[in-house]
């Protein structure tokens, strides 16, 4: 009975294997204008789903974490129906406007080939992590309106650049060490929201020690006085740069509200 069941297990790990390598193998690598890459897993024709998201990962500005905010999240975007894209932009490198000119580019990208990878133009979302929260929050306040994304999930994001909010070390690789007021001012996302600003889904834990849950408070806040569609989703532990872990305390609970939303927001728009 005991081999019997080792072997049912190796079964199904082969075929879970078999089909992730499948599902990796159909990723579309896109290089972007301006020299960033995009990797993208496009959807099903069949899909009941007709939107795309585009994962912008995190650390600071100083690198970049693909994989648990990145890569892993592709088969949870996937088997919903999502086309899923991974933005590797730019690092700064003393060069404020390289990321997000990066993320302009993947979003412009993206709507371009709504046809080809079967989703509605006015589909595109974003998902930022951290400082690739930053990056989408910028998108968001962003006046282009072919460039801004149509929904975005910040998962505990940098939003602000002020004195005593802004995590240092990531202002301190995006603006430099002594940036100007004007500066701090104009890449803080939460003074920016307007009237145009998308449907933000937002979700932080409490004791977050490295970037203040306050950040996704006062976007949030600004979201409200606007009138904007914004949820927040707040766990009480977990701290910082969890993604897609399963050891985050809260993984299965963060799975099942992020996928509601999405069910959600996703009928919201067929029924407008």
């Amino acid at each position: 009975m005991k081999k019997v069941l080792l072997y049912i297990a190796i079964a199904i790990l082969v075929l879970v294997l078999g089909g992730l390598l499948a599902v990796y193998r159909s990723v579309v690598c896109i290089q972007l204008p301006h020299g960033a890459v995009m990797h993208v897993l496009p959807t099903w024709k069949s899909s009941r789903v007709h939107s795309a998201v585009i994962l912008c990962p995190g650390g600071g500005f100083g690198f970049q974490e693909s994989w648990r905010e990145g890569y892993m999240w592709f088969p949870f975007f996937f088997l919903q129906g999502y086309t899923v894209a991974l933005l590797e932009y730019r690092l700064p490198n003393h060069d404020v406007r390289v990321p997000m000119t990066d993320g302009e580019d993947a979003v412009k990208v993206m709507k371009e080939h709504a046809d080809e990878w079967n989703y509605a133009k006015d589909g595109v979302g974003m998902m930022g992590f951290s400082a690739g929260g930053h990056v989408t929050s910028f998108l968001m306040v962003n006046d282009s309106v072919v460039a801004r994304p149509d929904f975005a999930i910040l998962f505990y994001p940098v939003i602000s650049m002020q004195d005593g909010l802004a995590h240092e070390g990531t202002r301190n690789n995006l603006l430099g060490e002594h940036p100007s007021a004007s500066l701090k001012d104009y890449y803080s996302n939460e003074l920016h929201v307007s009237g145009n600003t998308p449907p933000a889904y937002i979700v932080v834990c409490t004791d977050d020690s490295i970037v203040s849950p306050r950040n996704a408070w006062r976007f949030y806040e600004a979201m409200r006085a606007k009138s904007r569609p914004v949820t927040l989703r707040e766990y009480p532990t977990g701290g910082h740069g969890w993604g897609y872990r399963l050891t985050f305390a809260h993984h299965r609970q963060m799975v099942r509200d992020l996928a509601e939303w999405l069910e959600n927001y996703q009928q919201q728009k067929d029924d407008h």
